[in-house]
């Protein structure tokens, strides 16, 4: 059951909480449609606007009340990050291989490469804190709150050749990137 925490950005509830929007306009809660509302948390929004903390926690259960009766479809497409089957497949193996069975993949990002930036990719468990965490092709994926901007949309690829074989990114974000896809600008 999704769940909307009053600590979430109004830009993050906003995309993946559409429902949501018309939860807080009824509540007076009109900082959907402010240009500074993607950058505040429902709560700061909140006491900015005057909501006592009984109204904050009031509002709150009203849109999960809404959220939790809403099915959630989301396409591998409009994830933050997402894999190729083959690439699920390939991780899942490593995983097994290396005795990492149910972890995720953390991917984070390195000043370096032939375009500026290189990714990396471990098997790690996710900081509920710091990091956005979602699913794909059953695997958990995850990176820090920090990259966001830089990796969000990323398809990660596998290809097993002897050449050029292994896995590659396209990130819809880059305004370059090297003919490997390992790194990027």
């Amino acid at each position: 059951m999704p769940s909307v925490t009053k600590d979430m950005l109004i830009g993050e509830v906003v995309q993946n909480f559409p429902d949501a929007v018309d939860v807080m306009l009824s509540h007076g809660f009109h900082c959907v449609g402010c240009h500074v509302s993607p950058f505040e948390t429902i709560e700061q929004g909140a006491k900015g606007h005057g909501f006592t903390d009984e109204a904050v926690t009031q509002l709150m259960e009203d849109i999960n009340s809404k959220v939790s009766n809403s099915p959630i479809v989301i396409k591998p497409e409009e994830l933050p990050a997402h894999l190729t089957e083959a690439a699920a497949t390939k991780l899942k193996s490593l995983m097994t291989a290396e005795g990492k069975a149910g972890m995720g993949l953390r991917i984070s990002l390195q000043g370096g490469g032939c375009a500026g930036n290189s990714y990396e990719m471990d098997f790690d468990q996710p900081d509920p804190q710091n990091d956005r965490i979602f699913e794909s092709h059953g695997l958990k994926l995850f990176y820090n709150n920090e990259f966001h901007d830089q990796i969000k949309g990323i398809e990660i690829h596998y290809r097993d050749a002897l050449n050029g074989g292994g896995f590659t990114m396209r990130n819809p974000n880059a305004q370059a990137s090297c003919g490997c896809g390992k790194s990027f600008s």
